[in-house]
């Protein structure tokens, strides 16, 4: 449930200040939040489904803010650009630092999920 309001915030944010406008030098783009971590070997089969449901939505949340943040920086440039301003490298460096962390926020949340299901299939399937 906590995943439907999360991509209904960001579509309304997606649709009340598009990712290329030039307000963006805020920082407009949401880190999601990671899933917590579960123990597969104690939950039934409807929670196995919502906590793989609640990894994938994390990824996939997590591909939008890392999209964001490469649209932010550009937005940037551009606005420098119209503005005959020199861009600031920081703002690209801080995206970077912070798209490289999010990629690694997925993979640990991917492990978490496929740790939480061979835990679950190994305490619950007939070995």
């Amino acid at each position: 449930m906590r995943a439907v309001f999360l991509i209904a915030a960001l579509l309304l944010g997606a649709i009340l200040v598009p990712c290329g406008s030039g307000a963006l030098a805020q920082g407009l783009c949401v880190e999601p939040p990671m899933p917590l971590p579960v123990d597969g070997a104690g939950l039934s089969a409807d929670q196995m489904r919502a906590a793989m449901a609640d990894a994938r939505n994390f990824i996939a949340q997590s591909g939008l803010y890392q999209e964001c943040l490469i649209n932010e920086v550009e937005a940037a440039k551009t606005q420098a650009a119209a503005a005959s301003q020199p861009f600031d490298p920081a703002i690209e460096t801080s995206a970077r630092a912070k798209v490289e962390a999010s990629q690694k926020a997925q993979e640990k949340a991917g492990a978490a999920a496929n740790g939480a299901m061979a835990a679950y299939k190994n305490a619950h399937l007939p070995n």
